[in-house]
């Protein structure tokens, strides 16, 4: 089918950057296409290094001159709760390097502690540098919020421990806390939780704590998808209702039509 349509496809989905990059920048004639398989959290990762980082290009001229469509396989992610998904590109704050009850109960303990924590902070009794205070009083009370939703998460329920794709290579194999979908179970390599979250459950089940990042740019599924425009093309067995099919059309101007299922 392929072949006599003339198209040739690759994937994104390999543990090494450079042959992902590969797939970008297939040889082909100017009448041929190209199908590129991938996660939609990879496609936002090399789309924001290639916008934003001036020295590495990953698609070429070739892929940025081509018309593209953009094919979504089950619409579920293109729904509030996913569309709302964002990658970030980070770096590290070296700086911060050094540092079960009912609901009621956490919440008024995270107030105690988030103002104790910001009056010692103001009083030297925890040396912050000055151009960091303010970014610490504000992200202090979800830093406290953070450490007690840790203390109740599981793994094997919210996340599992294991090696990520990215370190599958390495001599020195290291497991690290890897999200996992609720609603799948699947691993979410690509996910990491803010507000030192992934941090507290670092510390937690592996006795470390790495530096939190701060978000350089980003980009969310929302936003991926919306720029597609009308070549946004996506199948679904489940969203049938026509409150669904309302909000995606008012979401991505996209229209609907049934396929008859084979007999």
């Amino acid at each position: 089918f392929f072949e006599l349509l003339k198209l040739e496809s690759g994937h994104i989905c390999s543990e090494n950057d450079e042959v992902n990059h590969q797939s970008y920048r297939l040889n082909l004639n100017p009448c041929q296409g190209n199908i590129i398989y991938g996660e939609v959290e990879t496609f936002q990762r090399d789309i924001l290094e290639e916008e934003f980082n001036n020295n590495k290009k990953i698609f070429g001229k070739r892929y940025a001159k081509r018309h593209k469509c953009l094919i979504v396989d089950e619409v579920d992610n293109m729904c509030l709760d996913r569309a709302r998904h964002v990658l970030y590109l980070s770096h590290e704050i070296e700086i911060l390097t050094t540092e079960t009850k009912d609901a009621d109960d956490m919440s008024n303990s995270i107030d105690k502690i988030s103002k104790f924590k910001g009056k010692s902070v103001e009083n030297n009794n925890i040396y912050i540098p000055k151009y960091l205070h303010k970014f610490v009083k504000y992200k202090l009370k979800r830093w406290v919020d953070s450490a007690f939703q840790a203390r109740i998460m599981t793994e094997d329920d919210h996340f599992v421990l294991n090696i990520p794709k990215t370190d599958g290579q390495n001599n020195q194999k290291q497991k690290t806390i890897i999200v996992l979908d609720k609603d799948t179970g699947v691993k979410q390599y690509s996910i990491l939780w803010s507000h030192g979250l992934a941090q507290f459950l670092e510390l937690k089940y592996r006795g470390k704590l790495p530096v939190e990042s701060l978000k350089a740019v980003f980009i969310s599924n929302k936003g991926l998808f919306q720029r597609y425009k009308s070549c946004l093309y996506d199948l679904t067995g489940t969203l049938g209702s026509e409150n669904s099919q309302s909000f995606l059309s008012d979401l991505y101007y996209v229209k609907f039509a049934d396929l008859s299922t084979s007999k």
